[in-house]
């Protein structure tokens, strides 16, 4: 009986050794479920590789994503990790400063962040006037799954599960653009990623997905996963495309204008921007939302100082005169 236990333990170290083992860090100590995970069919794809941006980059901010998902994944924290993979994708891109979650969690509270449906219009505008975001991203996670299929129920010993394994990983998420100034959802986009695999599977048995893991990232899962968030990542950079470019004025201080832009978003010298100024809000009469306000072009600021988190500019045409507030668009 000995002998035959110390092949089945040689026999499950030679193939543990060879394959990811996907490790999970509780957060609870709650659940507990078996997931067995298998090595892909077809090499992985490489990461998503980004051209060279030099243009303004624009201010966002991630939410983290409320789980819709059912079954085994629904009490796992999946939205932490989600949003922590698209904030790490933005910022890959070049193109965007994202707000950190701290700082978010500061303006909003964490029970605000953790609420379903979008964020309360009064809120959104706090985070748009604080931290200075044009765009909040929220996110639903509405698929989280991975099947198994074949092999029987393998070897098991010690907690481990080894046996032959095909899978098939299915990752969805919604996500949706909320102007910060009012508060309204911009436009919505469902992400989705599809991996089939096969192998021989190993699983652990504890508690909560490790985003940040090389064997989550290998897994099935964890590869339908970066699917979803890149296919996020092209649908906010196609839309923030057609988002101008805008700044406040921070203070004026003789012929200066300080601007709450620097170069930590490729903001450069010589820089031109037409300044307006804001009148009343329009409220839309049936849904009492903020449609926006109305707009007194001033003239054309022109940047010249340029400092890590703000600017220094001065009027070239029009006649002002500029206030705290007052808007710039980027010509």
């Amino acid at each position: 009986m000995k002998k035959v236990l110390l092949i089945v333990l040689g026999i499950m170290l030679v193939l543990t050794s060879a394959l990811p083992v996907l490790a999970y860090d509780p957060i609870s100590g709650d659940q507990q479920q078996d997931s067995d995970y298998s090595r892909p069919s077809k090499k992985s794809a490489p990461e998503v590789v980004y051209a060279p941006y030099t243009g303004p980059k624009k201010r966002v901010a991630v939410t983290k994503f409320d789980n819709k998902v059912k079954g085994t994944y629904g009490s796992w924290n999946i939205g932490e990790g989600m949003a922590e993979q698209l904030t790490t994708a933005l910022i890959k891109t070049g193109r965007f400063v994202v707000v950190e979650r701290q700082a978010l969690q500061d303006v909003l509270g964490e029970q605000e962040l953790g609420q379903t449906g979008v964020i309360k219009k009064e809120t959104a505008a706090k985070v748009g006037q604080v931290l200075g975001a044009q765009i909040i991203v929220r996110g639903v996670v509405s698929e989280f799954e991975q099947s198994e299929s074949g092999g029987g129920g393998g070897i098991g010993f010690g907690g481990f599960r080894v046996g032959g394994r095909s899978s098939n990983a299915h990752v969805g998420i919604d996500i949706r653009l909320i102007d910060a100034s009012s508060g309204q959802v911009l436009t919505s986009h469902n992400s989705v990623g599809k991996v089939e695999s096969s192998g021989i599977a190993v699983g652990v048995s504890r508690g909560m997905l490790d985003f940040g893991a090389d064997s989550f990232k290998n897994a099935p899962i964890g590869q339908a996963t970066r699917q979803a968030i890149e296919d996020a990542v092209k649908f906010i950079v196609d839309t923030m495309e057609t988002v101008p470019f805008t700044a406040k004025v921070v203070k004026i201080e003789g012929k200066k204008i300080y601007i709450n832009i620097g170069s930590n978003m490729n903001v450069r010298s010589g820089t031109k921007m037409y300044a307006y100024a804001l009148g009343d809000d329009l409220v839309d009469p049936d849904t009492g939302l903020r449609l926006g306000a109305d707009e007194k072009l001033l003239g054309t600021v022109e940047v010249r100082d340029v400092q890590s988190k703000f600017s220094i500019g001065y009027m070239v045409s029009g006649n002002g005169p500029l206030k705290r507030g007052d808007v710039l668009k980027l010509q």
